[in-house]
């Protein structure tokens, strides 16, 4: 064989793969449909401080109405630790997509929140994560 019939071929299979893998992408070689845009959620983990618990509850219960009254969060839901270990509480917030999120983070309120969250709670972390569908029911 050639080496310019070769070349042919290399060209049309790199062509070839990048195609199957553009479709793949996007979804459109997929048999399940592809989402819109997938679903954000935020994790926060707090721990309370020393004999702290209740002023952190009476806080949570201060800001509660703003934190879920915005339309951009889906859902909020909080859980504390069965064990009591550390993290001691988790937060919850569901977004339609990352615009959404980012909206809600930028109100001035959710500022004025996150700032004061400092004041009430140690260890705080950030999860950011993005739904996926391998494991669906």
């Amino acid at each position: 064989m050639s080496g310019k019939r070769k070349l042919v071929y290399v060209a049309f299979g790199a062509i070839l793969v990048l195609v199957v893998q553009t479709l793949s992408n996007t979804g459109i070689a997929s048999a399940q449909p592809a989402a819109a845009s997938p679903t954000i959620k935020y994790v926060l983990t707090v721990d309370y401080p020393l004999g702290g618990k209740e002023a952190y509850l009476g806080w949570v219960k201060s800001v509660a109405a703003d934190l879920s009254s915005p339309p951009e969060v889906q859902r909020i839901t909080s859980y504390d630790n069965y064990y009591g270990a550390s993290p001691h509480r988790f937060i919850e917030l569901e977004f339609a997509d990352m615009a959404a999120a980012t909206r809600y983070f930028d109100s001035d309120s959710m500022r004025r929140i996150m700032g004061e969250w400092q004041d009430y709670g140690v260890n705080t972390d950030v999860h950011v994560l993005v739904q996926r569908s391998d494991y669906t029911r």
